[in-house]
């Protein structure tokens, strides 16, 4: 299953080692460098994010970028492999609908 990172973008401006996970177009989580960090060394979150109930293994921390990728990309297959084509429809039903809807933030 392909996963794309694309750069995170707030305010329009990318974040420096935030990313998006992408799936099929749509954003399924997010990979970042942890901000607060309580030892010396380098810990990456990750976490599988959408309008759906999400398990606790959908979540996770790495000590690599690529490690964090892959177990980003592991829960993903197994969290999308339990999804029925109904909840994958009300999925994409609300995302889209918050999409369309973007002009009450303006």
């Amino acid at each position: 299953m392909d996963l794309l990172l694309r750069p995170t973008v707030t305010a329009g401006d990318k974040l420096k080692d935030d990313y998006c996970v992408i799936h099929e177009g749509r954003s399924v989580g997010r990979i970042q460098l942890a901000s607060e960090q309580s030892s010396q060394r380098t810990v990456w979150e990750w976490h599988v994010n959408l309008p759906l109930p999400i398990p606790r293994w959908c979540n996770g921390s790495a000590d690599s970028l690529e490690a964090a990728k892959q177990g980003c990309k592991d829960a993903w297959e197994k969290f999308y492999a339990s999804l029925t084509p109904e909840r994958i429809r009300r999925w994409h039903l609300i995302e889209d609908l918050a999409l369309s809807n973007e002009w009450w933030l303006e």
